[in-house]
Protein backbone atom coordinates (compact mmCIF):
# COMPACT_ATOMS: atom_id res chain seq x y z
CA UNK A 1 0.00 0.00 0.00
CA UNK A 2 0.83 3.37 -0.75
CA UNK A 3 0.66 5.90 2.21
CA UNK A 4 -0.53 9.60 1.53
CA UNK A 5 -1.32 12.63 3.16
CA UNK A 6 -4.53 14.88 3.14
CA UNK A 7 -5.20 18.36 3.44
CA UNK A 8 -6.74 17.25 6.91
CA UNK A 9 -3.66 16.38 7.77
CA UNK A 10 -3.67 12.79 8.92
CA UNK A 11 -2.00 9.66 7.18
CA UNK A 12 -4.05 7.07 5.72
CA UNK A 13 -3.62 4.08 3.22
CA UNK A 14 -4.82 4.49 -0.34
CA UNK A 15 -8.51 3.39 -0.15
CA UNK A 16 -8.63 2.46 -4.31
CA UNK A 17 -7.91 -0.46 -5.42
CA UNK A 18 -7.86 -1.44 -8.73
CA UNK A 19 -9.27 -4.83 -8.15
CA UNK A 20 -11.90 -3.61 -6.13
CA UNK A 21 -13.39 -0.51 -7.94
CA UNK A 22 -14.84 -2.63 -10.85
CA UNK A 23 -17.84 -3.49 -8.60
CA UNK A 24 -18.43 -0.30 -6.89
CA UNK A 25 -19.86 3.12 -7.57
CA UNK A 26 -18.84 6.54 -7.63
CA UNK A 27 -20.18 6.65 -4.15
CA UNK A 28 -18.88 3.83 -2.04
CA UNK A 29 -15.70 5.02 -3.03
CA UNK A 30 -15.58 7.81 -1.68
CA UNK A 31 -17.41 7.11 0.93
CA UNK A 32 -14.69 4.37 1.80
CA UNK A 33 -11.98 7.24 1.07
CA UNK A 34 -13.35 9.29 3.59
CA UNK A 35 -13.24 6.78 6.30
CA UNK A 36 -10.35 5.39 5.45
CA UNK A 37 -9.29 8.78 7.05
CA UNK A 38 -11.52 8.48 9.67
CA UNK A 39 -13.43 12.46 9.25
CA UNK A 40 -16.89 12.74 9.20
CA UNK A 41 -18.60 14.13 6.37
CA UNK A 42 -19.75 17.06 8.01
CA UNK A 43 -15.90 17.84 8.43
CA UNK A 44 -15.67 17.36 4.39
CA UNK A 45 -18.40 19.63 3.40
CA UNK A 46 -16.98 22.63 5.80
CA UNK A 47 -13.39 21.89 4.51
CA UNK A 48 -15.01 22.20 0.80
CA UNK A 49 -17.53 25.06 1.67
CA UNK A 50 -20.40 23.53 0.42
CA UNK A 51 -23.57 21.86 1.88
CA UNK A 52 -23.29 18.59 3.95
CA UNK A 53 -26.80 17.26 1.98
CA UNK A 54 -24.85 17.53 -1.41
CA UNK A 55 -21.93 15.39 -0.09
CA UNK A 56 -24.81 12.84 1.52
CA UNK A 57 -26.19 12.85 -1.94
CA UNK A 58 -23.13 12.25 -4.04
CA UNK A 59 -22.18 9.59 -1.33
CA UNK A 60 -25.25 7.80 -2.08
CA UNK A 61 -25.17 8.26 -5.66
CA UNK A 62 -28.25 10.03 -5.69
CA UNK A 63 -26.97 12.38 -8.94
CA UNK A 64 -30.82 13.64 -9.50
CA UNK A 65 -30.25 15.74 -6.31
CA UNK A 66 -28.03 17.42 -7.51
CA UNK A 67 -27.96 20.22 -9.90
CA UNK A 68 -26.49 18.64 -12.39
CA UNK A 69 -24.17 15.77 -13.95
CA UNK A 70 -21.73 18.58 -13.94
CA UNK A 71 -21.94 20.19 -10.73
CA UNK A 72 -21.66 16.03 -9.28
CA UNK A 73 -18.06 15.46 -11.16
CA UNK A 74 -16.89 18.56 -10.22
CA UNK A 75 -18.11 18.12 -6.40
CA UNK A 76 -16.40 14.66 -6.72
CA UNK A 77 -12.98 15.71 -8.23
CA UNK A 78 -12.75 18.71 -5.29
CA UNK A 79 -13.59 15.66 -2.54
CA UNK A 80 -10.79 13.45 -4.60
CA UNK A 81 -8.19 16.01 -4.20
CA UNK A 82 -8.84 16.93 -0.92
CA UNK A 83 -8.55 12.97 0.34
CA UNK A 84 -5.78 12.80 -1.98
CA UNK A 85 -7.03 9.79 -4.19
CA UNK A 86 -7.09 9.19 -7.95
CA UNK A 87 -10.40 10.88 -9.14
CA UNK A 88 -10.23 8.72 -12.77
CA UNK A 89 -12.22 5.81 -11.40
CA UNK A 90 -14.17 7.71 -9.29
CA UNK A 91 -15.43 10.37 -12.15
CA UNK A 92 -15.52 6.89 -14.63
CA UNK A 93 -18.27 5.78 -12.73
CA UNK A 94 -20.57 9.03 -13.12
CA UNK A 95 -22.77 10.46 -15.47
CA UNK A 96 -21.17 12.54 -18.68
CA UNK A 97 -17.92 9.95 -18.83
CA UNK A 98 -16.52 9.55 -21.79
CA UNK A 99 -16.21 5.97 -23.14
CA UNK A 100 -13.36 4.63 -24.05
CA UNK A 101 -14.15 4.17 -27.93
CA UNK A 102 -15.28 7.19 -28.56
CA UNK A 103 -12.31 8.91 -26.55
CA UNK A 104 -10.14 6.72 -28.90
CA UNK A 105 -12.28 7.81 -32.18
CA UNK A 106 -11.30 10.88 -31.58
CA UNK A 107 -7.90 10.77 -31.31
CA UNK A 108 -7.92 8.88 -34.41
CA UNK A 109 -9.74 11.74 -35.78
CA UNK A 110 -7.28 14.57 -34.61
CA UNK A 111 -4.25 12.59 -35.46
CA UNK A 112 -6.03 12.43 -39.29
CA UNK A 113 -7.33 16.01 -39.82
CA UNK A 114 -3.47 17.18 -38.27
CA UNK A 115 -1.92 14.38 -40.97
CA UNK A 116 -3.72 16.07 -43.76
CA UNK A 117 -3.23 19.71 -42.98
CA UNK A 118 -1.02 20.96 -45.98
CA UNK A 119 2.28 22.17 -44.25
CA UNK A 120 4.96 25.20 -45.41
CA UNK A 121 7.12 23.07 -48.03
CA UNK A 122 10.83 24.30 -49.28
CA UNK A 123 9.37 24.13 -52.99
CA UNK A 124 9.24 27.03 -55.25
CA UNK A 125 5.07 26.73 -55.52
CA UNK A 126 4.16 26.41 -51.97
CA UNK A 127 6.59 29.23 -49.83
CA UNK A 128 6.94 32.00 -51.97
CA UNK A 129 4.16 34.98 -52.45
CA UNK A 130 2.29 35.43 -55.78
CA UNK A 131 3.65 37.49 -58.28
CA UNK A 132 0.85 40.33 -57.92
CA UNK A 133 1.56 40.79 -54.46
CA UNK A 134 5.67 41.26 -54.90
CA UNK A 135 4.46 43.68 -57.14
CA UNK A 136 2.27 45.34 -55.11
CA UNK A 137 4.41 45.60 -52.09
CA UNK A 138 7.02 47.01 -54.71
CA UNK A 139 4.86 49.41 -56.05
CA UNK A 140 3.92 51.00 -52.72
CA UNK A 141 7.60 50.67 -51.55
CA UNK A 142 8.01 53.26 -54.41
CA UNK A 143 5.26 55.63 -53.78
CA UNK A 144 6.09 55.98 -50.06
CA UNK A 145 10.01 57.13 -51.23
CA UNK A 146 8.98 59.40 -53.64
CA UNK A 147 6.65 60.68 -51.07
CA UNK A 148 9.37 60.98 -48.24
CA UNK A 149 12.15 62.54 -51.00
CA UNK A 150 9.72 65.42 -52.61
CA UNK A 151 10.79 68.19 -51.64
CA UNK A 152 8.14 70.63 -49.11
CA UNK A 153 7.96 73.16 -51.96
CA UNK A 154 5.70 70.47 -54.09
CA UNK A 155 3.42 70.15 -51.12
CA UNK A 156 3.01 73.91 -50.23
CA UNK A 157 2.72 74.61 -54.25
CA UNK A 158 0.05 71.86 -54.25
CA UNK A 159 -1.63 73.22 -51.31
CA UNK A 160 -1.90 76.75 -52.93
CA UNK A 161 -3.08 75.18 -56.04
CA UNK A 162 -5.76 73.08 -54.16
CA UNK A 163 -6.65 76.45 -52.13
CA UNK A 164 -6.58 78.73 -54.51
CA UNK A 165 -9.50 76.59 -56.59
CA UNK A 166 -11.67 76.14 -54.00
CA UNK A 167 -11.15 80.02 -52.80
CA UNK A 168 -12.30 80.73 -56.19
CA UNK A 169 -15.20 78.56 -56.33
CA UNK A 170 -16.22 80.13 -53.35
CA UNK A 171 -15.77 83.38 -54.76
CA UNK A 172 -18.13 82.74 -57.47
CA UNK A 173 -20.83 81.65 -55.30
CA UNK A 174 -20.56 84.38 -52.93
CA UNK A 175 -22.12 88.07 -53.63
CA UNK A 176 -19.33 90.78 -54.57
CA UNK A 177 -17.51 92.93 -51.31
CA UNK A 178 -18.77 96.21 -51.35
CA UNK A 179 -16.85 99.21 -52.55
CA UNK A 180 -14.72 101.02 -50.49
CA UNK A 181 -15.99 104.35 -52.74
CA UNK A 182 -19.65 103.68 -51.35
CA UNK A 183 -18.85 103.66 -47.97
CA UNK A 184 -16.78 106.78 -48.41
CA UNK A 185 -19.82 108.53 -50.04
CA UNK A 186 -21.06 110.22 -47.35
CA UNK A 187 -17.98 111.86 -45.82
CA UNK A 188 -16.96 114.58 -48.84
CA UNK A 189 -20.51 116.03 -47.87
CA UNK A 190 -19.65 116.40 -44.03
CA UNK A 191 -15.75 117.36 -44.93
CA UNK A 192 -17.08 120.22 -47.36
CA UNK A 193 -20.17 121.26 -45.19
CA UNK A 194 -17.80 123.31 -42.62
CA UNK A 195 -16.15 124.99 -46.05
CA UNK A 196 -19.23 126.97 -46.20
CA UNK A 197 -19.36 130.61 -45.49
CA UNK A 198 -21.77 131.68 -42.74
CA UNK A 199 -23.96 134.19 -43.55
CA UNK A 200 -25.00 135.37 -46.74
CA UNK A 201 -22.57 135.05 -49.64
CA UNK A 202 -22.29 136.81 -53.45
CA UNK A 203 -23.38 134.41 -55.90
CA UNK A 204 -19.89 134.69 -57.82
CA UNK A 205 -18.54 132.81 -54.68
CA UNK A 206 -21.05 130.36 -54.92
CA UNK A 207 -20.48 129.69 -58.33
CA UNK A 208 -16.99 129.40 -57.74
CA UNK A 209 -17.21 127.01 -54.74
CA UNK A 210 -18.93 124.79 -56.76
CA UNK A 211 -16.91 123.23 -58.79
CA UNK A 212 -14.27 123.07 -55.74
CA UNK A 213 -16.12 120.17 -54.18
CA UNK A 214 -15.94 117.24 -56.57
CA UNK A 215 -12.36 118.11 -56.61
CA UNK A 216 -12.17 117.71 -52.92
CA UNK A 217 -13.97 114.28 -52.93
CA UNK A 218 -11.62 111.89 -54.07
CA UNK A 219 -8.86 113.53 -51.20
CA UNK A 220 -11.93 113.29 -48.63
CA UNK A 221 -12.73 109.55 -49.84
CA UNK A 222 -8.53 108.42 -49.47
CA UNK A 223 -8.88 110.12 -46.10
CA UNK A 224 -11.31 108.25 -44.97
CA UNK A 225 -9.84 104.88 -46.08
CA UNK A 226 -7.22 105.80 -44.35
CA UNK A 227 -9.38 106.46 -41.30
CA UNK A 228 -11.37 103.05 -41.38
CA UNK A 229 -7.97 101.05 -41.92
CA UNK A 230 -6.42 102.76 -38.48
CA UNK A 231 -9.84 102.38 -36.85
CA UNK A 232 -9.68 98.69 -37.86
CA UNK A 233 -6.14 97.96 -36.86
CA UNK A 234 -6.87 99.36 -33.51
CA UNK A 235 -9.82 96.95 -32.76
CA UNK A 236 -9.05 93.80 -34.45
CA UNK A 237 -6.22 91.00 -33.86
CA UNK A 238 -5.43 90.92 -37.71
CA UNK A 239 -5.74 93.08 -40.45
CA UNK A 240 -4.99 92.41 -43.94
CA UNK A 241 -4.81 94.93 -46.89
CA UNK A 242 -4.43 93.52 -50.97
CA UNK A 243 -2.05 94.89 -52.49
CA UNK A 244 -3.14 92.66 -55.54
CA UNK A 245 -5.48 89.43 -55.32
CA UNK A 246 -4.43 86.98 -53.16
CA UNK A 247 -6.21 84.42 -50.98
CA UNK A 248 -6.29 84.41 -47.25
CA UNK A 249 -7.82 81.25 -44.91
CA UNK A 250 -8.15 81.93 -41.12
CA UNK A 251 -8.92 79.58 -38.59
CA UNK A 252 -9.56 79.77 -35.02
CA UNK A 253 -9.03 77.77 -31.54
CA UNK A 254 -11.85 74.76 -32.34
CA UNK A 255 -11.13 74.41 -36.10
CA UNK A 256 -13.77 76.85 -37.10
CA UNK A 257 -12.98 79.06 -39.82
CA UNK A 258 -12.85 82.96 -39.94
CA UNK A 259 -11.94 83.70 -43.30
CA UNK A 260 -11.88 81.75 -46.87
CA UNK A 261 -11.61 83.71 -49.69
CA UNK A 262 -9.90 85.75 -52.20
CA UNK A 263 -9.62 89.43 -51.23
CA UNK A 264 -9.21 91.95 -54.21
CA UNK A 265 -6.74 94.90 -54.88
CA UNK A 266 -7.45 98.15 -52.31
CA UNK A 267 -9.48 95.67 -50.00
CA UNK A 268 -9.10 95.46 -46.30
CA UNK A 269 -10.02 92.90 -44.03
CA UNK A 270 -9.75 92.97 -40.49
CA UNK A 271 -11.00 90.15 -37.62
CA UNK A 272 -10.70 88.70 -34.11
CA UNK A 273 -11.68 85.29 -32.64
CA UNK A 274 -10.21 82.89 -30.19
CA UNK A 275 -6.67 82.43 -30.06
CA UNK A 276 -4.33 80.80 -31.11
CA UNK A 277 -5.39 81.98 -34.35
CA UNK A 278 -3.86 80.20 -37.73
CA UNK A 279 -3.37 82.41 -40.67
CA UNK A 280 -2.57 80.76 -44.38
CA UNK A 281 -1.54 83.50 -46.86
CA UNK A 282 -1.10 83.14 -50.85
CA UNK A 283 0.71 85.14 -52.75
CA UNK A 284 1.91 87.12 -49.16
CA UNK A 285 3.94 89.07 -51.35
CA UNK A 286 0.83 90.89 -52.67
CA UNK A 287 -0.85 91.67 -49.27
CA UNK A 288 -0.04 93.70 -46.69
CA UNK A 289 -0.85 92.39 -42.89
CA UNK A 290 -1.16 94.09 -38.92
CA UNK A 291 -1.15 91.78 -35.83
CA UNK A 292 -2.65 93.53 -32.77
CA UNK A 293 -1.77 96.81 -34.87
CA UNK A 294 1.67 96.23 -35.84
CA UNK A 295 2.71 95.28 -39.13
CA UNK A 296 3.50 91.79 -39.18
CA UNK A 297 6.57 90.23 -41.89
CA UNK A 298 5.59 87.49 -44.25
CA UNK A 299 8.85 86.92 -45.75
CA UNK A 300 9.93 84.89 -42.57
CA UNK A 301 7.31 82.65 -42.73
CA UNK A 302 6.91 82.28 -46.93
CA UNK A 303 7.98 79.22 -48.17
CA UNK A 304 7.72 77.71 -52.07
CA UNK A 305 4.86 78.98 -54.15
CA UNK A 306 4.58 82.37 -52.31
CA UNK A 307 2.25 80.52 -49.71
CA UNK A 308 2.77 82.11 -46.07
CA UNK A 309 1.78 80.48 -42.47
CA UNK A 310 1.72 81.92 -39.31
CA UNK A 311 -0.19 81.50 -35.73
CA UNK A 312 -1.16 84.05 -33.33
CA UNK A 313 -1.03 83.09 -29.87
CA UNK A 314 -1.46 86.41 -28.26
Amino acid sequence: MTERVSEFGTSAALPLAEGDVAHKTAGDMLREAREAHGLHIEMVAAALKVPPQKLIALEADDIASLPDPVFARALASSVCRALRIDPAPVLAKLPGAQRAPLAETNRTLNARVVSDTPRWSGGRSGGLPSRALLTVVVLLLIGAGVLFWMPQSAFDQIGASVARLTAKNEGETMPPPADPADVSEPVPTQAVAPTGPVGAAPAAGVAAAAPAAPASAPLAAVANTSANTASTASSQQLVFVAREECWITVTEAGGKQLLRRSLQVGETVGLSGTLPLSVVVGRASAVDVQVNGKPYDLKPVTRGGGVARFEVKS
